[in-house]
């Protein structure tokens, strides 16, 4: 194995979660991939509805538009981390409030249904979905 596919391999192996991020906030990927997450960016022209029947399924959605995700997150089995709430969106602030929730609420260890709301003063709410 050569040293670059090693270390991209490694990199990967040790990423404490997969996230997907909506077009909208799409800037935010290296400063979360700093925060060692895995991300995964949605591909430019895909619908909602293809979006989250393709890559949703199992990983958190970070996201600007929730409102046309939340109905089905929980029988898609998704988590949502909404930034409508942080006007601060520059990547690192974002990365940094998205690795804060994470943690806060432990949102690994939930299995689907969820959604986070960042707010500006730095703090984050979680609900589970009905």
């Amino acid at each position: 194995m050569n040293k670059i596919s090693k270390h991209v391999l490694e990199k990967f192996s040790m990423a404490r979660g997969i996230v997907v991020l909506d077009k909208n906030i799409e800037a935010a990927a290296q400063a979360l991939s700093d925060k060692n997450l895995r991300v995964i960016n949605v591909m430019s022209g895909m619908s909602d509805e293809r979006i989250k029947q393709t890559v949703l399924s199992g990983r958190i959605f970070i996201t600007n538009n929730t409102q046309h995700f939340i109905g089905d997150a929980k029988r898609l089995e998704y988590g949502i981390i909404s930034t409508e709430g942080v006007s601060d969106k520059d990547p690192k602030n974002l990365a940094d409030l998205v690795s804060k929730a994470i943690i806060e609420h432990s949102l690994w260890s939930k299995k689907h249904g969820f959604v986070v709301r960042l707010m500006k003063n730095g703090k984050s709410s979680f609900r589970e979905l009905k």
